[in-house]
């Protein structure tokens, strides 16, 4: 399903992209950090949520998905939390934006007040003096 690209998330792609070559690019061979650094702007891209276990970024499967098994070190577990918890906040911001506007058409249909419906009126007696 192709995503509507905004100016907000090319602003913040750069961001993540600057913040992938300024942390984790020192601790990673340079194909992995390819890896992991197309996988974090893929979220944003897609605007999907990182793997996540018990309420918590799942680095393992992270790491699976990128083929980056054995590099992933409690070292470089630190480096990326932050980016990746940067991701979901921005991920919740986007998504309560475009949630909280409630379309006019959901909206329930005004109401005339003092309009009577056309139906059958009732007959009028004559007052008889």
């Amino acid at each position: 399903m192709p995503v509507k690209k905004n100016s907000a998330s090319d602003v913040f792609q750069r961001k993540i992209s600057d913040f992938c070559d300024l942390r984790l690019a020192p601790l990673l061979q340079p194909r992995s950090f390819e890896n992991l650094k197309g996988f974090m702007i893929g979220l944003i891209v897609f605007q999907s949520r990182p793997p996540l276990r018990a309420g918590r970024v799942d680095f393992q499967e992270i790491a699976t998905l990128c083929g980056m098994d054995a590099e992933m070190s409690p070292e470089l577990k630190r480096a990326a939390q932050p980016g990746f918890d940067a991701i979901l906040r921005w991920l919740g911001a986007t998504k309560t934006k475009t949630t909280s506007i409630t379309p006019i058409a959901s909206k329930s249909p005004l109401r005339v007040v003092g309009k009577t419906t056309m139906g059958r009126q009732p007959e009028r007696r004559s007052i008889a003096s």
